[in-house]
């Protein structure tokens, strides 16, 4: 959930729980206040009424007014009590039950006690609190209302400086060697949180180019040693004796591995910088046809049985990547194969795969485009299978791989043209 829409929905929730809290409290504060009112009012008319029987010895007539009735009955001593209800009545003018306020008290009157009874209407009461509750839900929903344009207007353009330092962030790309530029906020957070993120971005730039300085120099540094100890190994092979020819051979191979160690890791280095970023319309079809060729004696070396089921696809890729790609994925099918096994390549306009018969991994699978992950069968530098996801990556192409029913499966989803 957006940062904007949460705080927007706890706002409102909060300011409804208030509002709901406080309409109730207002209610019935309001409502006590008019029955207290009204209370005042009947102990004024208890009032005239004890004065009439003090000065006349008499009960005053039973009235029935308009919002108003005087009742009298005879009681006993014994149930002669004080006391102030809510009642419903019958009001015969206007034929319908109505509530009222009653008040009921006792009167003595030489050896005779009787009750009297004011009744006070509440109908202009509960008017009135209905004309109160009817304004409360009107300010209720304009209030609401307000909330929500100040939510979605004024704190969005609030906000806005956030949103577009964010979108920013979104689009900072490390290879195009461009500082991030902010706009000025003046909001003081804000400018702050500008001023971190562009001094971050510039120190990570600067770290990126010493890295990449740093990788490109050391991989062409290593060429050199390593070209000039295979010469001179060259060179000791041919003139040692024969009992030494075998140690200076597996000096030879170990020289060799580091060479091409040094070049995949600056292969990986240079996709990392971006430094293959001219793509072109490739044929898939020749260019697999013709790695098939290239890597024919290796086939037949092993006995295995190629397939093919191959359609006219034009894929936009730079040319040195993707014959990389094929290179790897042959090889790889080759070098892990079965003798007498078998290799099948199936293209696509919208899927490459290779698959290949051969042991199961001895590694977990998910992590088989690991960098220098392999088998404990493997000879490899385990860079083979990284080096595929990692131009698969930089082209926005998806690979994955699974093992079916003794067979190594790789399937690369293509963008074509």
């Amino acid at each position: 959930m957006k940062l904007l829409s949460k705080y927007s929905r706890v706002h409102v929730i909060t300011a409804c729980t208030i509002l709901l809290i406080s309409s109730f409290a207002y209610y019935f504060i309001i409502r006590t206040i008019l029955l207290t009112q009204i209370d005042k009012d009947l102990k004024v008319e208890e009032q005239e009424i004890l004065d009439y029987v003090a000065a006349n010895h008499a009960l005053p007539h039973a009235s029935d007014y308009k919002h108003q009735q005087i009742r009298f009955r005879k009681i006993k001593d014994s149930v002669a009590f004080r006391e102030t209800i809510n009642t419903i009545e019958y009001d015969a003018k206007l034929n319908e039950y109505e509530p009222y306020r009653r008040l009921s008290f006792p009167i003595k009157i030489t050896n005779e006690t009787y009750e009297a009874s004011v009744y006070k209407s509440q109908v202009e009461t509960e008017d009135l609190l209905q004309l109160i509750m009817l304004i409360t839900a009107v300010l209720f929903i304009v209030l609401l209302s307000l909330i929500f344009v100040i939510n979605r207007f004024v704190l969005g353009k609030l906000w806005q400086p956030f949103f577009i330092t964010l979108s920013e962030l979104k689009k900072f790309d490390l290879h195009n060697k461009q500082s991030l530029m902010l706009p000025e906020s003046s909001i003081e957070e804000f400018e702050e949180l500008n001023r971190s993120v562009t001094h971050m971005t510039d120190n990570v730039s600067k770290e990126f180019e010493i890295l990449k300085a740093f990788t490109d120099n050391a991989s062409h540094e290593m060429q050199t040693p390593l070209a000039i100890i295979r010469s001179k190994l060259d060179l000791l092979i041919q003139s040692a004796y024969e009992t030494q020819v075998e140690q200076l051979q597996a000096i030879y191979d170990a020289t060799g591995r580091l060479t091409k160690l040094n070049q995949t890791l600056l292969l990986l280095a240079k996709i990392d910088n971006n430094q293959y970023d001219k793509p072109e319309f490739v044929n898939l079809k020749a260019l697999v046809e013709i790695k098939f060729q290239q890597f024919d004696e290796l086939i037949k070396g092993k006995g295995i049985v190629p397939k093919y089921d191959l359609h006219d696809v034009s894929l936009s890729i730079n040319k040195d990547l993707i014959d990389i790609l094929l290179n790897n994925l042959l090889s790889n099918a080759i070098r892990h194969n079965y003798e007498g096994g078998s290799i099948e390549c199936i293209l696509t306009s919208s899927m490459l795969s290779i698959t290949n018969t051969g042991p199961a991994l001895t590694f977990d699978r998910t992590n088989i485009f690991d960098r220098f992950k392999k088998g404990s069968h493997s000879d490899g530098s385990g860079l083979g299978l990284a080096v595929v996801k990692q131009i698969c990556d930089v082209n926005n192409l998806k690979v994955k791989y699974q093992y079916l029913n003794t067979k190594h499966i790789f399937q690369i989803s293509l963008k074509t043209k």
